[in-house]
């Protein structure tokens, strides 16, 4: 490849990945839990769709194209080591920044912790709904299937977090319907991911 040709290369390719590396490392830190981790799948995804890039045919198709490779990346090193440990104090910390009230930040730690205990595609889906803001057609077009299955993943995430958050609590023989806590049902429904929305 000419130099003329690679640079131009190169030019494209930054001015699409710029705007969504953010994203990229945000994602990649919420699905591995570990700081080292997120940034080895967050490179070795820039090699790849770099390698790749010429496969690329609209512009408009780089973001799927990039989370796709970074959800197959992912995928297949949680393959190769099934860590399930609990979240370290320290994960625990660098999620939030010193701003951030101690109730709060307890609050994210836990929110973490039960994202963790969703299937993969719900998590993957909820963070990229949730923490990152894609669009439910973005979703599908890295996931695949429909924007019908991803609705229901979102759908069955959100429940799925309540539950491990507690969010609701069936009141003890009376057989009434269960009943939220307030603060932290309202918290839980509407998923405030902004204060987790910090750079890795």
């Amino acid at each position: 490849m000419m130099n003329t040709e690679l640079h131009d290369r190169q030019q494209r390719f930054m001015a699409l990945l710029r705007p969504l590396q953010p994203n990229l490392e945000r994602f990649a830190y919420a699905m591995a839990r570990d700081r080292e981790e997120a940034r080895d799948i967050a490179g070795e995804t820039i090699l790849i769709a770099w390698e790749r890039f010429d496969s690329v045919r609209h512009p408009e198709a780089f973001l799927s194209f990039l989370f796709t490779v970074a959800t197959r990346i992912h995928r297949k090193r949680r393959g190769h080591s099934q860590r399930y440990s609990a979240l370290s104090d320290n994960y625990t910390a660098e999620l939030c920044d010193t701003t951030t009230p101690p109730d709060v930040a307890a609050d994210i730690g836990a929110l973490h912790k039960a994202l963790q205990q969703l299937p993969e595609k719900q998590r993957e889906a909820i963070t990229m709904f949730e923490l990152i803001g894609f669009s439910m057609k973005e979703i599908q077009e890295i996931q695949g299937g429909t924007v019908v299955a991803v609705k229901v993943r979102i759908s069955r995430g959100r429940k799925r977090l309540a539950q491990l958050l507690g969010a609701h609590k069936t009141q003890p023989n009376n057989g009434n319907t269960p009943e939220a806590e307030p603060a932290r049902q309202s918290a839980i429904e509407t998923l405030e991911f902004s204060s987790l929305t910090s750079n890795p």
